[in-house]
């Protein structure tokens, strides 16, 4: 469920929501008993809110308001669902993780197709709703922070892990980060919604203005493409922003070679600390030895007075290589 932080603690009220059916009307008892259906060939509930009307029915049963400090924007339109589940290319051997699983829209997709799906969710109520209506065997919710929690009590794989996910507008970067780096070895793939503008960091290309860290962090850990970008009113309330759907493959070794991981990542954020300072001077917070310095454009052939967001992922490479022998 994509989240974004804002000061306001609610969205619109439910009667102010862009639904489908218009006023609650008192229907929201007869709107419940339709999400639910029993399958002939399994032994659970089969539960599906993926529509305005139902968001409006399982909030009202827990008297419930879109929360803007999570930035709550529910995913209401099947067809964007179902793709991102043939994107995250699932199968039923997979162990999936799910965070921000909100109403259960894309929970309930992720468990019909694949072997055991664990969701990380912040908000009490969200976990109450999926707890007392989403009650497959293979599901299991577990409400607490996706930034705070150890990985040891998602009860997954220590690897092969997929991760599809909604990610939390507001803290998208951080958990990238905390998935990318600290839960890596744990993942094959992550197939991410998160906000247009954090898709284009992560698959930006050197020499542009969103290329960063986060750009480098991907084209080092893995193979990555944007699937599709989400219409605002795919979601109900509909959020401020565009979405696009991200698919990763992680590698299981460094597209380049680097000899000591820690000190590249050392230039690369001293490099784009300050953007629109050159080599020369930004590169000096990590080593201060001028002719040290010197001597590593040199033999790199890099132009000291370039900036770090013209440098590729190899040439960050054989910089942090030539500045850690020389040190």
């Amino acid at each position: 469920m994509p989240t974004h932080e804002t000061d306001n603690e609610n969205l619109n009220t439910l009667d102010d929501f862009d639904a489908d059916d218009g006023q609650d009307n008192g229907q929201t008892e007869a709107l419940l008993e339709e999400f639910f259906s029993d399958a002939p060939d399994e032994s659970w509930i089969i539960f599906d809110s993926a529509s305005s009307p139902a968001v409006r029915a399982l909030l009202t049963e827990i008297g419930a308001k879109p929360s803007k400090t999570l930035g709550q924007n529910f995913l209401v339109k099947p067809d964007v669902l179902d793709r991102i589940v043939e994107t995250a290319n699932v199968s039923k051997q997979d162990r999936v993780l799910e965070i921000g699983s909100g109403l259960g829209a894309l929970s309930s997709r992720l468990a019909r197709a694949t072997d055991r799906v664990v969701a990380v969710e912040k908000d009490a109520k969200m976990c109450e709703v999926l707890s007392r209506h989403f009650r497959a065997p293979n599901f299991r919710i577990i409400n607490d922070d996706a930034l705070e929690i150890e990985y040891s009590m998602l009860g997954l794989p220590d690897s092969g892990v997929k991760v599809v996910a909604n990610l939390p507008y507001g803290i998208s970067k951080p958990i990238l980060r905390r998935l990318m780096e600290e839960w890596r070895p744990h993942f094959s793939s992550l197939t991410l919604m998160v906000q247009r503008e954090v898709a284009d960091r992560i698959l930006a290309k050197h020499s542009t203005s969103e290329y960063g860290p986060l750009a480098i962090m991907t084209q080092l850990h893995s193979n990555a493409k944007r699937a599709f970008d989400v219409k605002a009113g795919s979601f109900v309330p509909p959020p401020n922003v565009l979405s696009s759907v991200v698919h990763i493959e992680l590698l299981q070794t460094p597209s380049v070679e680097l000899r000591d991981e820690k000190f590249f990542w050392r230039i690369v954020r001293a490099a784009f600390a300050q953007r629109r300072k050159q080599l020369t001077n930004t590169l000096r917070a990590v080593v201060s030895d001028g002719e040290l310095l010197a001597n590593a454009f040199e033999t790199t052939n890099i132009d000291p007075k370039r900036r770090g967001e013209t440098l590729s992922l190899q040439e960050f490479a054989d910089l942090s290589h030539a500045l850690k022998n020389n040190s």
